[in-house]
């Protein structure tokens, strides 16, 4: 139900109010409060957080469009009616403009009185669901943010080849200027994955420390690029102790013991994979030789898959096959058992990529298939089309998210295409660069921004116009203020003007 403040000095007044919202609004609006006078009117339409509120003019302690001025300030989207007798009418004119939306004459007439009211509902209901809307689309927008920093933390982790060109395009994304980097990574020491609330509270606390972060929930560790061109004296202060106690002290509720890595400060994006290595002592793969062949192999492996691209991983793949054959003889079985353990990291690091706790491959279905090979070629064959079905799933998946990204802004502009609405605006709202918005528009949708916004405007103008309305409210209702410019815009996108379009 909506909620109703009263404000009226007379209480007889106040009854026959009560009467006509009691008789024809009884499931739709619930009184929250009565007051007699402007200043307790500002206090309780502000504490009940109501949506309509009926002020008299003439109100003691605080008049009632000064009342009303101050609710509208602290709550724009409240709908005020000025109650006001015959000769205050020209003074109730007048409290239009300070944005009240309507006014009722007394005595009350029923009529009169529902029609306005009804107006006004009409009014507090339409931009309820408005909010609705740009409160589901702006979830969906906050929820695209972490993709684009996963892709970058992986993309570092796995040292791929397009890493630092793929980094420097994000960063630009994200609008980071900062010339200065810094790996932080956090894990339970049981190497369970940190719960999302406790991972969302340390990146909270970090970003009041220092000025740019991205960051990934991996399965094992909570992953933190710090960028900031003051990290030198930052990381040797007093706060940063603080933060790392604060963080530190977030589990003491569940009983984990936290563990924190940091790595050296650089200013060279080109080391960013490396100095990401340094936080890596600890870190569930640390039994491997860092100059171990075959496991960096594998690594490398992941790595062209991450980058979608077949024949490199391929190639790199080979390396460990012709390695294998070298150092294990030919021995089919040997070359088998090296092979299952190399999908064991595959799996984990797959894992790791979706962020998901359950095995991305089955393995027992592998092993199965795995043993029924009897020749090394038919090998090297089953797991090359194990590595080209990874790549496939991959490209897939990105292209599903640059999808996603742009679906989310193109239901903003169709929400919103009678509005304003620059590719600067649209960017600065989705939290991404416009250099970044504009490329992957373009990407996806094979026209760039501007156009689509057009197209969208033009396509609303067409059915308006063949409902018959006229050419100057069309051209504002679909985000053209002159009619002129609006005819110029709807023949070069038509071939024809808008009044033979009618």
């Amino acid at each position: 139900m909506l909620k109703l403040l009263i404000a009226e000095d007379e209480h007889l007044e106040r009854k026959a109010i009560k009467f006509f919202i009691n008789k024809l609004y009884d499931r739709e609006i619930e009184i929250a409060a009565e007051v007699s006078n402007g200043e307790e009117a500002i206090f309780q339409a502000l504490e009940n957080n109501v949506d309509l509120v009926l002020m008299d003019i003439k109100m003691p302690k605080v008049d009632g469009l000064v009342a009303a001025e101050k609710i509208k300030e602290k709550a724009p989207e409240t709908e005020i009616i000025v109650l006001t007798a015959h000769s205050e009418f020209d003074y109730a004119q007048k409290s239009i403009k300070i944005g009240v939306s309507d006014y009722l004459v007394k005595p009350y007439v029923e009529e009169d009185f529902k029609k306005v009211i009804d107006n006004a509902l009409k009014k507090i209901k339409t931009q309820k669901k408005e909010n609705e809307k740009e409160k589901r689309l702006l979830e969906k927008i906050q929820n695209l943010t972490p993709i684009l920093e996963k892709e970058i933390i992986l993309n570092i982790i796995y040292n791929t080849e397009s890493s630092l060109s793929s980094f420097l395009a994000h960063k630009n994304m994200l609008g980071i200027q900062g010339q200065k980097y810094l790996f932080l990574t956090v894990n339970y020491k049981s190497n369970e994955k940190i719960e999302e609330s406790i991972y969302k509270y340390i990146k909270e606390e970090i970003k009041s420390k220092f000025k740019d972060i991205i960051s990934y929930n991996g399965l094992v560790n909570s992953i933190f690029l710090i960028i900031d061109n003051q990290l030198d004296s930052k990381i040797n202060s007093k706060d940063y102790e603080q933060l790392e106690k604060s963080i530190k002290n977030s589990v003491q509720n569940i009983k984990q013991e936290i563990i924190i890595n940091k790595s050296s400060v650089s200013s060279d994006f080109e080391e960013i994979s490396e100095i990401y290595n340094q936080t890596k002592k600890n870190d569930v793969d640390a039994q491997y030789s860092i100059n171990n062949y075959p496991y960096q192999s594998e690594k490398k492996v992941f790595a062209k898959i991450i980058d979608k691209n077949y024949e490199l991983a391929q190639k790199e793949f080979d390396k460990i096959y012709n390695y294998l054959l070298q150092e294990k003889n030919c021995e089919l079985n040997q070359i088998k058992s090296f092979l299952r353990r190399f999908l064991i990291f595959l799996n984990r690091r797959l894992m790791e990529y979706y962020n998901e706790q359950q095995p991305f491959l089955s393995m027992q279905n592998l092993e199965n298939e795995i043993e029924l090979i009897d020749n090394l070629e038919v090998l090297k064959i089953y797991f090359e089309q194990i590595i080209g079905n990874l790549v496939e799933d991959l490209s897939n998946n990105a292209k599903e998210q640059k999808v996603e990204i742009i679906e989310t802004v193109k239901e903003y502009i169709d929400e919103n295409f009678s509005e304003d609405i620059s590719l600067d605006d649209l960017a600065e709202y989705i939290s991404f660069s416009k250099y970044y918005l504009s490329k992957l528009f373009k990407e996806v949708e094979g026209i760039n921004y501007k156009d689509y916004l057009i197209k969208v405007r033009m396509e609303a103008a067409k059915k308006r116009l063949k409902n018959g309305e006229k050419i100057k409210v069309v051209s504002g209702e679909v985000g053209y203020s002159d009619r002129n410019y609006f005819s110029r815009a709807f023949k070069k996108y038509t071939g024809i003007s808008p009044g033979k379009f009618q």
